[in-house]
């Protein structure tokens, strides 16, 4: 294989990695959209976490496995929302669904949850990272 054919294969391989990603991210099983109550907002979901309304994904900078102690999930996103909404939305939410914890910090079960403003290259992103406890 020449240098330009091995070149033009590993931007392939590349791009099908992140295109793998991002279609996982956003329409597989990753975020999927859930049946909300009539009176509350539909929102989308990473596993059985909520996406909160208004957030716009970052997936080239996220991403989701499993590992033998347990699932890990990095997601990066913008929002003009700010940081009381956001904890406020979260603190609500993840309670309904079994969480304890509060300002950024949730467990359940054997897993932590943990949502903070992080300054990356792009600028300011909201983290969201679910882990193994």
């Amino acid at each position: 294989m020449n240098l330009f054919s091995h070149k033009k294969a590993s931007a392939l391989t590349r791009g099908f990695v992140t295109a793998l990603m991002m279609l996982t991210l956003i329409g597989g099983q990753f975020l999927i959209g859930k049946p909300a109550k009539a009176e509350t907002q539909q929102h989308r979901w990473a596993g059985d976490v909520p996406i909160m309304q208004g957030w716009k994904i970052e997936p080239e900078l996220g991403f989701a496995f499993d590992s033998p102690n347990g699932r890990i999930v990095m997601i990066f996103a913008s929002t003009s929302a700010d940081e009381d909404d956001i904890m406020a939305f979260y603190g609500q939410t993840l309670a309904q669904l079994g969480w304890t914890g509060g300002a950024g910090n949730w467990v359940r079960d054997a897993e932590k949850l943990v949502i903070g403003e992080v300054q990356t290259a792009r600028g300011a992103l909201w983290r969201l990272m679910l882990q193994p406890r």
